[in-house]
């Protein structure tokens, strides 16, 4: 995995979205306006580095994704998350990515992260009320919930099939 940057000196959300468009990771101003306003901080749990572009434990021998991997699943997503639209995000985590999204459709939309594990949805809702996203949390327009979207597996792997245009 290529990191970015080290985070080493970056200790605020604002110049880790700085560092990601100055390596092209953020192009748009949507998607730079966006991952300033949901600070990383407030979803990562205390003692891990939140702008450090690594993947970081978050418990539950679960991780948050790199800054540039939201930033780049963002980039890719922004001309679908229109307001009004609607997303899933499967394996919410701490609801980072799942609060982007809501911010992106906006109020008129629905942003609906799903993870299978009670306690990540419950710190995650807890965290993201403490967020600029938390009036869409409010008004229902982002939305956390626990569940599987697969049921349990007896295969030792499971690989997903091609996209289909």
């Amino acid at each position: 995995m290529e990191r970015f940057f080290s985070g080493s000196g970056i200790n605020k959300n604002k110049a880790m979205v700085e560092h990601l468009q100055r390596y092209g990771v953020i192009d748009s101003k949507k998607v730079a306006r966006v991952t300033e306003t949901v600070d990383r901080a407030l979803l990562v749990p205390d003692g891990n580095p939140p702008y450090v572009d690594s993947p970081t434990q978050i418990g539950y021998n679960a991780i948050i994704s790199a800054p540039h991997m939201h930033a780049t699943c963002l980039e890719l997503l922004q001309e679908d998350l229109q307001p009004g639209m609607h997303a899933l995000d499967v394996g919410s985590g701490t609801g980072y990515l799942t609060a982007c999204f809501a911010l992106m459709v906006g109020p008129r939309g629905c942003a609906v992260g799903v993870e299978h594990i009670p306690e990540l949805v419950a710190s995650s809702i807890k965290n993201i009320e403490k967020s600029a996203a938390a009036p869409l949390l409010k008004v229902g327009s982002l939305k956390l919930h626990v569940g599987h979207w697969l049921p349990p597996l007896t295969v030792p792997s499971l690989s997903a099939p091609a996209a289909m245009p």
